[in-house]
């Protein structure tokens, strides 16, 4: 039986249930007076049928929804189904019904409300429902209450809890790429030698469309020869893997940047951008996990590699315990790949996006 929740007109409340009773016997005996017997009965009557119709709504009345995705991106729409279940019985009963969806922070409706009220139709028991995702992390809908209006003004059943679960998302950091000069600096990684670690320099496959690549990488013979710029595509190296450092910490090494988005979106785009091109990526975040250990997503590579990261990445909330740069450093230096390349995703590389 569902938990209802009953609005009813103050002389119809269940506290006056024995002052009617005892208010009809005693009156039912006395000339002139009798008819208030007769009042009595009619209210306690309504009453017990308003019980009754309670009773039938909280164990007959019940929602499920429907969902495919549960993973979006910031500004990407879903679609879920709301199903409300034994109709027949109310449209037989002529008990209209509504329900109230409140979604949590970070999702909305099509209408940029988190709160819509839905007049359920007698032969439309599915409703489909839109949301649009507009802040990055874990989501819910945090509430969906049924109201069923009874007839002869009798009051209002509030159906609290009519779904077993509600649905729930993870909204993703943005994959939006920086600025071309940043790109490229930041994925080539702590070597001493600073050109791309995806490449071979040595071995020249083809050529390609030009898109913003240094001059160097110019084929200025393919580009003669078809009349466009055309870039060098030299041949990949397999064995290349990156641990991705995201320092969140402000710019005097501690507590939390108030740009920290803009980092975990810049990470968001480096990991995939990673994983696009075959590499292995293990990821550090400077932030303590439940059993007080440095947020740390393990080497691997792939398409569940990305999934895995960009979860990651939306799960950081600004209430999460965070560690100092220098401890962070320390850390990273003891636990990271060995012969993994470094990418440092930290303040220094939203001044480098200032400069360009």
């Amino acid at each position: 039986m569902n938990r209802c929740e009953l609005s009813t007109p103050t002389w119809l409340e269940e506290k006056l249930w024995p002052a009617y009773t005892g208010l009809m016997i005693f009156t039912i005996w006395f000339p002139y007076i009798w008819p208030v017997a007769y009042v009595c009965g009619i209210i306690l009557g309504l009453m017990l049928a308003r019980k009754w119709l309670t009773n039938t709504i909280s164990t007959s009345i019940g929602v499920s929804f429907h969902q495919k995705e549960q993973l979006l991106f910031i500004d990407d729409a879903a679609t879920l189904r709301m199903t409300v279940h034994d109709l027949n019985q109310m449209t037989t009963l002529g008990i209209p019904l509504s329900v109230r969806v409140t979604l949590g922070r970070g999702i909305t409706f099509e209408n940029g409300s988190s709160t819509t009220t839905l007049d359920i139709e007698p032969d439309e028991a599915d409703v489909p429902l839109t949301i649009q995702a507009e802040k990055r992390g874990p989501v819910k809908m945090n509430e969906c209450i049924v109201s069923a209006r009874l007839p002869f003004f009798l009051g209002t059943v509030l159906l609290v809890d009519a779904v077993e679960s509600l649905p729930e998302w993870t909204v993703l950091p943005s994959i939006k790429k920086m600025n071309v000069s940043d790109s490229k600096h930041y994925r080539v990684g702590d070597r001493l030698v600073k050109h791309s670690p995806l490449k071979d320099q040595l071995m020249i496959l083809s050529s390609k469309s030009y898109e913003a690549e240094p001059a160097k990488q110019i084929d200025w013979y393919a580009s003669a020869k078809t009349g466009r710029l055309q870039a060098k595509v030299f041949q990949r190296q397999n064995l290349d893997t990156f641990t991705l450092m995201l320092d969140l910490s402000g710019p005097l090494g501690n507590g939390l940047h108030a740009r920290y988005e803009e980092l975990i979106q810049q990470a968001a785009y480096l990991v995939s951008y990673l994983v696009k091109e075959d590499c292995k990526v293990e990821l550090f975040i400077n932030r303590l996990d439940a059993d007080n250990h440095i947020d740390h997503l393990r080497m691997s590579d792939g398409r569940k590699q990305l999934r895995l990261a960009l979860v990651c990445l939306a799960g950081v909330h600004e209430s999460d315990r965070f560690v100092a740069s220098k401890r962070f450093n320390q850390i990273i230096e003891r636990q990271k790949h060995p012969h993994a390349e470094v990418i440092r995703i930290d303040t220094s590389l939203l001044k480098q996006m200032f400069i360009s």
